[in-house]
């Protein structure tokens, strides 16, 4: 180990390692001589005797050197300080190089660790493959949005026969999202948690930062009420106290102990348990021992050692079979996280590897034409000596000394990429919306020992990548033609330009398909105007629902009285707000116990106000009343009037429910109610609280306004809290911040795959640049002498630009024709465009030719400014 490590330091400090060896060839000459001096020769004598014995100095130093030290790392070091100075005598090159490997391995890494942060690094619990999501039969029947869902809530039943289920699970628990009313710190504050059973966690492993968690004694009818907090909800409410262990809190007028703090970094799992947006967990608790069998709830559970998958989801259903008609299925929780987001991120993986691809193209076709720039030095390098081997092995190096500086600027480009991502990736954090471009685990996205690891990986390989065509071509040629000068073949760069050209166009292709589809979306018929008007949920503490209706209309009338205010209305439920309330009805009365036949129609109950502050547009027909005829009446949706719940004409007829019945006096528009990209289904609209109750949460207002909405936010809460001090103000937003919510994920990708596309066009633009600009001076004589012979410069333009346009061409149609074949990838987020869509295709071909025609007129105009007398003298 000693001599390893003398001989590491030596190869790294050379010149104090020679000094060393110089004096020790010295100190042994000087002992020879001496000794041949005792023998009597003279001084002279003894040092030619001397030199004679120890041979060549020279050699021998060599020789000590090897010993001394790694001679291949002192190659490496000769070979890095060539290459740092034949890149410092080409800055255009290296410039140009640096630019075009920066930004093909940044967007690389930056993908990387999105990738890395979301697909592949596992959830901070022990053995989080075991742990699993249980879902109950898919239903033969649509969910109120229109489209088949899976149920997440089963049955109480269910739960507990799994709970007994034997084999299966080490651990079975349920949890339900809940929200309550934080008072005695201050302003009343809603607050967003999940009911779980004492199971939940330690199946998850994870112990509390402070205090304990649930014991099982805790489901225990009459038992003390308890709570635990997350980290965020202890240091915001409760100041970090270390002390609150045992404190108890109000919590909708309900005393509650705190018995535990759970650390930050804990809830990871999107929207299921437990999920960043709770602020606390309860104890499943039921009032009466009767009370079990009437709640729904989602299950999740961790599989027993050695339990596969598929055994665990045959025990299960054959523990609960007698009690449902079709099968239990069970899905990794990571898989469910995932799920909605992995198609996208694994078409931003393709698309930032064809970036790469782009690049490290461009960056071989710079070295090959710089390499027959430099063919004289190889052919004298080769005359003196030098193999193909240690030739190829220096231009190796060239290339990853390249790549490497490459990647460290990448580096600092995907550190604002991953910047610019999180920006773009955070959309509207509640429970009622949909996730929009949100993406699971978006704090866990950065740069760790992995993605580096990565970075430097991708850039060796860019860089043999890159290196390796022009350097085995090189290496290979016969040293007459090099010296001879003979025209270099462009069949080698030709290929390639045509190749990264076909990529971009796919790219181009790919990013214009989601940006027309992004377009589309952002434009479609909605369905309501919702320009300048302010939502947000207000709810009354401890409130019966006709109490909670007198406080709303109190609220909205002091609203209506605010300057500027238009229109004031409140419903249970807006907009692309997630949960819906759905009823069945009939066209006509219906014996009694007998139910109308599926679908029903979403229900609103809305407020008279509500139709004008949402900007719902009368189709047919009149609004509601004023005064209690109004109760009796409903408006329906387009969709519902001309479906066949009525046969015939829907204006005037009467729909009947439990309550009684309600009479048609208006048709409305369709409103998308719960996605844009889906089709509006059948809404009816009543002046009802009874027969549709509020939202989660509590009531949703609506106030429309002339100007900014969120600048009466600060007044709005005043109002509240001057009519009830218990009220809380919650989820305050305007329409167009929560429309621009639903299409923040498709405006994610298209900014994304769009970035990558104009990426990939100016690199093929600046490859297209840089092969002509080297066929220009590679036949600067043969043009010197057209000019001279009389050639116009239009001729010289088209003569250069005509041996561009056959690649653009061919590289262009192979790019569209790639497109085409994979662009059925892209179709599950696509909206309003077709995978194959004429226009698109076409624009995006047209587009790319005319970037590529304009970076090869520069060089073919630059060809017209030769001066025929000097390009013949150069020769």
């Amino acid at each position: 180990m000693r001599q390893f490590i003398l001989r590491l330091i030596n190869t790294f400090r050379p010149k104090t390692a020679d000094s060393d060896l110089a004096r020790e060839v010295a100190a042994h000459l000087a002992l020879l001589e001496d000794e041949h001096r005792r023998r009597g020769l003279t001084p002279d004598e003894a040092r030619l005797a001397a030199r004679r014995v120890l041979g060549s100095v020279a050699q021998m130093k060599d020789l000590h050197r090897e010993s001394r030290s790694f001679a291949w790392l002192d190659d490496l070091q000769r070979d890095l300080r060539h290459a740092a100075r034949m890149l410092s005598r080409a800055p255009g090159f290296t410039t140009v190089a640096l630019l075009t490997l920066a930004l093909g391995i940044g967007s690389t890494t930056a993908v990387f660790s999105v990738v890395n942060g979301v697909l592949l690094r596992p959830l901070p619990y022990p053995e989080p493959d075991r742990l699993v999501r249980v879902f109950g039969p898919t239903p033969t029947t649509a969910g109120i949005d229109g489209r088949p869902t899976r149920l997440v809530d089963l049955p109480s039943q269910t739960f507990e026969r799994l709970r007994l289920a034997e084999g299966a699970f080490s651990h079975v628990a349920g949890y339900m999202p809940t929200t309550a009313t934080l008072t005695g710190q201050g302003d009343a504050v809603r607050l967003v948690g999940s009911v779980v059973s004492a199971a939940a966690f330690p199946m998850l492993g994870v112990a509390p930062f402070l205090g304990r968690t649930f014991e099982p004694s805790a489901e225990a009818i009459g038992t003390d009420a308890v709570i635990v907090l997350s980290e965020a909800t202890w240091r915001r409410y409760f100041h970090a106290d270390p002390t609150v262990i045992g404190k108890v809190i109000n919590l909708d007028d309900r005393g509650r102990t705190i018995v535990g703090v759970m650390p930050a970094g804990f809830a990871q799992m999107g929207m299921h348990f437990p999920d960043p947006q709770a602020q606390f967990w309860v104890p499943d608790v039921p009032p009466s021992p009767d009370s079990r069998n009437r709640l729904n709830v989602a299950v999740m559970a961790r599989l027993a050692p050695g339990v596969s998958l598929p055994v665990a989801e045959g025990i299960s259903n054959t523990a609960v079979g007698d009690l449902n008609q079709r099968r239990l299925e069970l899905s990794r929780v990571h898989d469910e996280i995932v799920r909605p987001v992995r198609p996208a991120l694994l078409l931003l993986v393709a698309s930032v590897g064809l970036v790469l691809l782009i690049a490290c193209v461009n960056v071989a076709n710079l070295l090959l034409a710089r390499m027959a720039a430099r063919d004289r030095e190889i052919a004298v390098r080769r005359a003196v000596g030098a193999s193909r081997g240690r030739l190829i092995r220096q231009f190796l190096t060239e290339s990853a000394l390249l790549s490497l500086l490459g990647g460290i600027i990448g580096t600092a480009i995907a550190f604002g990429g991953v910047a610019l991502l999180r920006v773009l990736a955070t959309s509207l954090n509640r429970r009622d919306l949909a996730r929009g471009a949100n993406l699971p685990r978006l704090d866990q996205i950065g740069f760790d020992g992995s993605v580096l690891a990565v970075t430097v990986g991708v850039a060796l390989a860019a860089g043999l990548l890159f290196g390796l065509i022009p350097a085995i071509r090189h290496a290979r040629q016969r040293d007459l033609d090099l010296l001879r000068e003979k025209q270099v073949s462009h069949r080698i760069r030709g290929t390639l330009v045509v190749a990264e050209i076909a990529m971009a166009v796919m790219l181009l292709v790919g990013g214009a398909l989601l940006i027309h589809s992004f377009l589309q979306l952002s434009n479609v018929e909605r369905g309501y105007d919702a320009t300048n008007v302010l939502t947000f949920q207000a709810a009354p503490l401890g409130l019966s629902r006709a109490e909670g209706m007198t406080f709303a209309d109190r609220l909205v009338a002091r609203l209506a009285g605010m300057p500027g205010v238009t229109a004031v209305g409140y419903s249970n439920n807006l907009p692309l707000i997630q949960q819906g309330f759905s009823r069945d009805v009939s066209p006509r009365p219906l014996p009694p116990g007998q139910r109308a036949q599926r679908p029903y129609p979403s229900l609103h109950a809305v407020s008279p106000g509500f139709v004008e502050a949402m900007g719902l547009r009368i189709a047919q027909g009149r609004t509601f009343s004023s005064g209690e005829l109004a109760r009796r009446e409903a408006l329906v949706s387009r969709t519902f009037a001309n479906s066949d719940f009525f046969d015939g004409p829907a204006l005037g007829r009467q729909i009947y429910g439990g309550r009684g019945s309600w009479e048609v006096v208006g048709i409305v528009e369709d409103v998308r109610q719960f996605q844009l990209d889906q089709p509006p289904g059948s809404e009816m609209f009543i002046i009802d609280f009874i027969a549709a109750p509020p939202g989660f949460g509590g009531t949703y207002f609506a106030v429309r306004t002339p100007g900014s909405p969120l600048a009466i936010s600060a007044e709005v809460r005043s109002i509240v809290r001057q009519i009830d001090r218990s009220a809380t103000v919650d989820n305050i937003a305007t329409m167009e911040q929560i429309v621009s919510n639903a299409v923040s994920g498709p405006r994610l990708y298209a900014v994304m795959l769009g970035m990558f596309a104009a990426v990939a066009v100016a690199l093929a633009a600046i490859g297209i640049y840089g092969v002509l600009a080297f066929i220009v001076t590679h036949r600067t004589r043969e043009i010197g002498i057209r000019m001279a012979l009389g050639a116009r410069s239009a001729a010289v333009v088209s003569l250069v630009v005509r041996q561009s346009a056959v690649q653009i061409v061919i590289g262009v149609a192979a790019g569209i024709g790639g497109a085409a074949l994979l662009s059925r990838y892209l179709e599950g987020l696509l909206f309003g465009v077709t995978p194959l869509d004429t226009l698109t295709y076409a624009a995006a071909g047209v587009t790319f030719a005319l970037v590529a025609l304009a970076a090869a007129y520069g060089p073919a105009r630059r060809a017209t400014k030769v001066d025929p007398l000097i390009a013949l003298r150069a020769e």
